[in-house]
């Protein structure tokens, strides 16, 4: 009898070990598993720290450093790619543009020059959208924080320094502009062993049924030409296309705003910009007197360019329009 009650109580006391050995399994591992989902949690957290930007439009609230940027307009493609960041997805003919195409390469196309694939931006699931239409954020803020930089406000270098503020680079921002800045200085010391910095210049563009006088605040070299630079262009000009940053002038007239000027940068838009026939127009105004007789073009001081490679105004467009201006200036003197 006592053995029977002995071995009754030791196997109690075996199954009571056995239960409690088990309950700790139990909880250690339901702790551990707290302490994987907190881990996982505060991950998560990090990876989604944010940071408040303020917009032209209010203040929004940004990935604290973007990895997937789509930019919906071509104008600010280059800007991106200056401060070392490779774009999702790009609109416009960008990737036709000789300085840009090796750094797109990868680079899904989401629009034309005007316009964008609100499904294609889907698709590349950006952590931020790009662009200066106040009419594209309604659609666009939908898919990501969308950050609108209005167009010819600021010159290159302001604008450079606020998409450094979207994206979180400042210090990449700075570089560029130091290093530009060195090869302008270098530049202007070769072109005034040539040329008068007293000289006028002009940016004339030809359309098929329109002629531009361009400034300063869109592309085309003015920002080089009159602030980098330094030259100035007749005073009429500057009157009418200084402000707006550019004017539309009839033909007949060319002789009252390009009298005084001893260069002329001539673009002629195609039909990669939107305008077919141009080339013809071109000819057109050239074999007229009111062209030829002009003091530039009988000096020999006009100088084309490619509007596809002139029409940016990011550090790399500028970078290489530099060259070409410098080039373009010397290259008869």
């Amino acid at each position: 009898m006592k053995n029977k009650k002995s071995y009754l109580l030791c196997l109690v006391f075996f199954v009571v070990f056995i239960l409690s050995a088990c309950s700790t399994s139990t909880v250690t591992d339901l702790n551990n598993s707290d302490a994987i989902g907190e881990q996982k949690e505060e991950q998560a957290s990090e990876g989604s720290e944010t940071r408040v930007y303020e917009s032209t439009l209010g203040n929004i609230e940004l990935p604290l450093h973007p990895e997937r940027v789509v930019v919906a307009v071509q104008d600010y493609v280059g800007d991106i790619l200056a401060l070392g960041v490779t774009p999702v997805g790009a609109a416009g003919w960008v990737f036709e543009t000789p300085y840009y195409e090796e750094q797109l390469k990868g680079v899904e196309s989401v629009g034309d020059k005007t316009s964008f694939s609100v499904e294609k931006i889907m698709s590349l699931n950006p952590d931020i959208i790009i662009t200066y239409s106040e009419e594209q954020y309604d659609q666009l803020v939908q898919i990501a924080p969308t950050v609108v930089v209005p167009y010819g406000q600021q010159d290159y270098r302001e604008r450079l320094r606020e998409f450094a503020k979207i994206l979180n680079r400042e210090a990449e921002a700075e570089a560029w502009l130091a290093k530009l800045d060195q090869k302008i200085e270098t530049k202007k010391e070769e072109l005034f062993k040539h040329v008068d910095q007293s000289e006028k210049v002009v940016i004339l563009e030809l359309a098929q049924k329109e002629i531009y006088l361009m400034g300063k605040s869109y592309g085309r070299g003015g920002q080089i030409i009159y602030n980098d630079l330094g030259f100035r262009a007749p005073a009429k000009v500057e009157e009418v296309a200084f402000k707006e940053g550019w004017a539309s002038i009839a033909l007949e007239s060319l002789p009252e705003f390009l009298g005084e000027a001893d260069h002329i940068f001539l673009g002629v838009r195609d039909s990669a910009v939107g305008t077919e026939g141009s080339q013809e127009r071109k000819g057109e105004v050239t074999s007229l007197s009111v062209w030829k007789d002009l003091p530039a073009v009988k000096a020999g001081n006009v100088h084309e360019y490619q509007v596809q490679t002139f029409y940016f105004q990011d550090p790399i467009a500028i970078d290489n329009q530099l060259d070409f201006i410098v080039e373009q200036m010397i290259s008869n003197r």
